[in-house]
C-alpha cells in the first residue's frame, strides 16, 4: 500500500512542503491535484483585463497571457483526470512543476516501513524512536465524544469511519 504525494513548485527547486498533499489513496491525491490545477487556472485568468488574443503570442501579454496560461492549466487538469489508477504524473505548466508522486511503501519523512494495512497515525521514527511529525490528509482522527455521549471510539464506527486507530476494521478481539 504505497503513499502518494502531490504538489507544485518552481522548476529546478526542491518541493515546498507547504504545497505537498500526502495520502494513502491515489484517487484522492489525483483529485486534489486536479482541483488545485483548476483553481490555479481560475485565479490566473482573473489577472487579465478583457483583451483580444487570437494571435500567438498574445499581442497584449505575450507568452505570459493569463488566458493562455489558464487554458494550459485546464488542459493539464483534464490530462491528469484521465490517468489510470496508480500512475505517477508530472508536468511543467504556467511556470510551475506540478506532480503526483508514488512515494513507495516507506514514510518519506523518516523511512518507517508501511505495514500491509498502513501504519498508525503517530508512527515512530526508526532512527531515534521519536514520533514522526508527518501527518497524512487521511489520518484517522477520532473526535472525543461529547460529555453526554457514552460511546467509545472503538464502539462507534461512525466516529472513526469504521476503522480503529490501528487501521483495522474496528472489531474488538
Amino acid at each position: 500500500m504505497p503513499l502518494y504525494a502531490t504538489g507544485h513548485n518552481q522548476p529546478g527547486f526542491l518541493p515546498d512542503d507547504g504545497t505537498s498533499f500526502v495520502t494513502r489513496d491515489w484517487q484522492r491525491a489525483r483529485d486534489s491535484l486536479v482541483e488545485d490545477l483548476r483553481d490555479a487556472a481560475d485565479a490566473t485568468q482573473t489577472w487579465a483585463d478583457p483583451h483580444d488574443c487570437d494571435d500567438i503570442p498574445c499581442p497584449t501579454y505575450g507568452d505570459d497571457c493569463p488566458d493562455n496560461l489558464a487554458a494550459d492549466l485546464r488542459m493539464a487538469a483534464d490530462e491528469l483526470a484521465a490517468l489510470q489508477p496508480d500512475t505517477p504524473w508530472q508536468a511543467t505548466v504556467a511556470g510551475e512543476a506540478w506532480r503526483l508522486d508514488d512515494l513507495g511503501d516507506h514514510c518519506p519523512n523518516c523511512g518507517y516501513p508501511l505495514a500491509q494495512h498502513g501504519w498508525p497515525a503517530a508512527h515512530q521514527r526508526p532512527a531515534d524512536g521519536h514520533t514522526c511529525e508527518l501527518e497524512f490528509d487521511d489520518d484517522l482522527v477520532v473526535a472525543p465524544p461529547e460529555p453526554d455521549e457514552f460511546v467509545s471510539a472503538r464502539s462507534a464506527p461512525e466516529l472513526s469511519h469504521g476503522r480503529d486507530l490501528e487501521g483495522g476494521l474496528g472489531i474488538d478481539p
